[in-house]
């Protein structure tokens, strides 16, 4: 694991599906209502096991969770403790995106917005935590949280990790 407090990045290679799930707990744990969080990364890297991270973390059911891929988006939670899972696998074009309404869920949203493959609006968005995964073998994974767009949520998370 490496930290660089400079840039507000976190870096873990992760050895299992149930490290990747705890590193996104953790995160869970730090973020707070209006939050936008960016998971980029290949098909099968673990985008959707960090939704399940991140959720566990907010204290939500992470079994309720699937991939999004054909629903682009789900809500989970309570009024009080929303998390709207956003899945753009699908869209092509960015004014596809005017259909959805985005941005309510880009834009102070009612809750915490967990975008599957963000590379396609990152530039759209302002404030933000990134969760970048890559595969490094069949079984191993390099997770980088960058905390550099809500450097406060980096605070949050090395007092609660």
């Amino acid at each position: 694991m490496s930290v660089s407090k400079d840039t507000c990045t976190f870096k873990k290679i992760s050895r299992s599906p149930k490290e990747t799930l705890s590193v996104a707990q953790g995160l869970g744990r730090s973020l707070k209502r209006g939050d936008v969080v960016l998971l980029c990364g290949p098909l099968g890297a673990g985008k959707t096991v960090c939704v399940k991270g991140i959720l566990k973390g907010l204290g939500i059911d992470k079994d309720i969770v699937r991939s999004s891929s054909f629903t682009l988006i789900r809500e989970y939670g309570k009024e009080n403790n929303k998390v709207f899972h956003i899945d753009l696998y699908r869209i092509d074009k960015i004014k596809e995106l005017d259909l959805l309404g985005y941005e309510e869920y880009f834009y102070e949203p009612r809750g915490i917005s967990l975008i599957e493959w963000a590379d396609k609006v990152e530039e759209m968005i302002t404030r933000y935590v990134k969760v970048g995964i890559d595969y490094i073998d069949d079984k191993s994974r390099t997770v980088i949280i960058d905390f550099k767009k809500l450097p406060q949520r980096k605070r949050d998370y090395d007092e609660i990790t």
